[in-house]
């Protein structure tokens, strides 16, 4: 009965994390990333979650209320390290450009998995919310790494939502001392896990992700160069 009403739970909070997606659209899939023996407690995890033998749904919450943290989920992991909000001083985050969160699917034989929803909540030192950021979509991811910490799916926010953030930052002149940032995720499709997330500051500039469009050009182009190159060779025979 508690795991019915868990998966029942899950299914509501990805419903209300799509809901809130389409409202707002702010965290979009930037690339995928090796963290080859990063492993759990090596970064700032902020949320873990695993399901358990006889579901294949994972969720978990992370919040401030001002005085602890309020972790809900029944698939929620609160051991050391493994669910807590972070300081964003602590993350190393510089500014709204260079955030990032990051999803590490660890599923047995790097099998697949779905990320439904995830929702990144920036929290004041009093418990309510500065900034919130949900997922623009759901996103099936065919294959994974395994073990912990071995790769992540790295996230960030849209152009928008982060002008959004940076006008909120730039009166605190650089101290983000008082703010938190706690975690909302819902994946479906697990087969085990753990599955983390941990919110990181990036100086690199990220990737372009060409549009479809964009690589069959590619391939046309390098087609026809193999193909210039094919005639060349055959011209000086």
């Amino acid at each position: 009965m508690t795991l019915k009403r868990s998966t029942k739970l899950a299914l509501a909070v990805a419903a209300a994390l799509g809901f809130a997606s389409s409202a707002n659209a702010s965290l979009t899939l930037i690339a995928p990333e090796n963290f080859s023996g990063t492993g759990l407690g090596a970064v700032n995890t902020i949320l873990t979650i695993q399901s358990p033998a006889n579901t294949s749904t994972e969720f978990g919450i992370v919040e401030w209320n001002g005085s602890v943290d309020v972790i809900t989920g029944a698939t929620a992991l609160t051991g050391a390290s493994q669910t807590q909000t972070r300081l964003l001083s602590d993350l190393g985050i510089t500014s709204a450009s260079t955030l990032r969160v990051v999803f590490n699917a660890s599923e047995p034989g790097g099998d697949a998995i779905t990320l439904n929803g995830l929702t990144l909540t920036i929290y004041n030192a009093n418990g309510t919310s500065f900034f919130t950021a949900p997922l623009d979509q759901t996103y099936n991811f065919a294959n994974t790494q395994t073990g912990t910490g071995n790769s992540g799916f790295v996230f960030g926010l849209n152009g928008a939502e982060t002008t959004q953030l940076q006008n909120l930052l730039n009166p605190l002149n650089g101290n983000f001392s008082s703010l938190r940032a706690g975690l909302v995720a819902v994946a479906s499709n697990a087969t085990g896990g753990n599955e983390t997330f941990f919110v990181a500051n990036s100086t690199v500039a990220p990737p372009a992700i060409p549009e479809p469009e964009s690589y069959a050009m590619m391939l046309a182009g390098l087609g026809l160069l193999g193909f210039i190159a094919g005639r060349r060779r055959r011209s000086h025979t």
